[in-house]
């Protein structure tokens, strides 16, 4: 009678273990619309609250799994023993039992039968998870807390049973296998770095914002939008900070063909392109912080039907320009339509030397010389990774060499200035031959002598220039 009993205990927590190891396997593949779908069918909450507290959940299920695998090593062992009446033998069956159970589990595998059928397993097994889960009562919490305290750094790792983190995984696998195209895969992966770039990373510079004065008359502007190349150009009053409006190629091109064709509206007609201001076009300007979520203010253009907004500073100043392609960018590369010049952002060079973009991203850079910049969150471009190493504004062959742990330093070298500010376009990257290289600062007096005058002179001729501009010129650094 013992002994039924006691094989009978046995089969019910092998049984009891081989589900839960199923259900949690379900519950990973288990996503939270199905998990409606099962409550509003079966008329049943628990799923739902499973979901709700995933950790929580997942640690019952574990204590429980091993709680009734235990017991059934342990049942076996005893029930051999009696069976046999001695404990070596006992010991040598149950063993034998127990080895050739494993076997059965590795070819009829719970985990797998729970990824094949999450749908069924995960409603079937339920309430019986939310059950458990009851019974321990605080205990998982408690285990959780002491779990991240001996563990520093691992309190947010577990977030329940499917998170970021094992999705870019499972991605990555399904690349490696051709199951997807790398292409694919790069794809998913650039959403899912969208919900943490902020809108500063993809925006305009306002030192590279083509800007057109208040007051230009409507041929001027046409002039502009046809040397520029874009589209949409902000309207300033003195300076970027003070923006009146937005004005668009589109209702520039329609209202001078109006003119030329005598079809213009009343306030327009009979009057000549010279005499029509810009600020008698522009449209209203859309703001947005720099602080902003990609992918929040993606969904807000696509709502609002606009492709232009001003990125504007904690301080309320212009930070700079986003357009609706820059974001899209973010996620499917760099876009090039037909009158765009494209210029390679790396230039392999001869002796191991490459000649990079300036506005290359900070992450980038690390990622190609393996270096550790995940404290730059002050610069976001190899350019002003090269200024705030030197100090000071960079002018042509400055240099700076760049620590790594590692190896030889990776040097930079200020190459080629561009635009009516003499900024920096491009720099030289290369890994540094001897501990000496290169440092920040360039070194010798007389250098540091010529930077200061390179410097006033470009504020003196920059001072010329705007005392005989026309207003009808662009503001611009660069036109890339």
């Amino acid at each position: 009678m013992i002994l039924a009993l006691l094989i009978l205990l046995a089969a019910t927590c092998a049984v009891l273990a081989f589900a839960l190891s199923a259900a949690e396997a379900a519950f990973l593949r288990l996503s939270r619309r199905e998990a409606e779908e099962i409550a509003d069918q079966r008329g049943s909450t628990a799923v739902e609250k499973i979901l709700a507290q995933p950790v929580a959940h997942t640690l019952a299920l574990q204590i429980w799994r091993w709680f009734f695998t235990t017991a059934v090593v342990v049942l076996v062992i005893v029930s051999s023993t009696l069976a046999l009446g001695g404990l070596g033998a006992g010991a040598v069956i149950g063993s034998v039992i127990l080895l050739i159970s494993g076997v059965f589990s590795a070819a009829v595998s719970p985990r797998r039968i729970g990824r094949g059928h999450h749908l069924f397993v995960a409603a079937s097994t339920a309430r019986l998870v939310r059950t458990l889960r009851v019974v321990l009562g605080s205990l998982p919490e408690t285990l959780s807390s002491i779990g991240a305290r001996t563990l520093p750094g691992t309190a947010h790792t577990d977030q329940g049973f499917f998170d970021d983190e094992e999705f870019r995984e499972l991605v990555t696998r399904a690349s490696e296998k051709d199951i997807i195209e790398d292409s694919e895969a790069e794809l998913i992966q650039s959403v899912f770095d969208l919900a943490a770039t902020r809108v500063r990373a993809v925006m305009v510079p306002r030192t590279d914002m083509v800007t057109v004065e208040s007051g230009t008359s409507l041929d001027d502007v046409m002039t502009l939008f046809l040397r520029s190349g874009y589209s949409r150009v902000p309207v300033v009053r003195d300076s970027a900070d003070d923006i009146t409006g937005m004005v668009y190629l589109k209702d520039a091109a329609f209202l001078h063909h109006r003119l030329r064709s005598g079809q213009a509206e009343q306030s327009f007609a009979g009057r000549d392109p010279e005499q029509i201001l810009v600020d008698e076009l522009q449209r209203d300007v859309r703001y947005v912080p720099e602080s902003k979520r990609v992918s929040e203010f993606l969904s807000e253009l696509q709502r609002e039907s606009t492709h232009v907004a001003i990125v504007v500073d904690e301080y309320g100043g212009t930070a700079g320009m986003v357009t609706l392609e820059d974001l899209i960018e973010e996620i499917v590369g760099e876009i090039v339509d037909e009158y765009d010049t494209e210029s390679a952002e790396i230039e392999e060079l001869e002796e191991g030397r490459r000649r990079l973009s300036a506005r290359m991203s900070v992450d980038d850079f690390a990622e190609l010389y393996e270096l550790d910049l995940a404290d730059e969150e002050e610069v976001d471009t190899v350019g002003g990774l090269l200024a705030k190493a030197l100090g000071r504004v960079a002018i042509a062959g400055s240099e700076v060499e760049l620590p790594r742990r590692h190896g030889p330093g990776v040097v930079l070298r200020a190459d080629r200035l561009e635009g009516r500010r003499n900024r920096v376009s491009h720099v030289l990257a290369w890994e540094a031959e001897d501990s000496r290289g290169a440092r920040a600062g360039v070194g010798t007096e007389d250098e540091s002598g010529a930077t200061q005058l390179a410097i006033e002179g470009t504020t003196a001729e920059q001072q010329g220039r705007a005392a005989t501009a026309d207003p009808a010129q662009e503001r611009i650094g660069t036109t890339g």
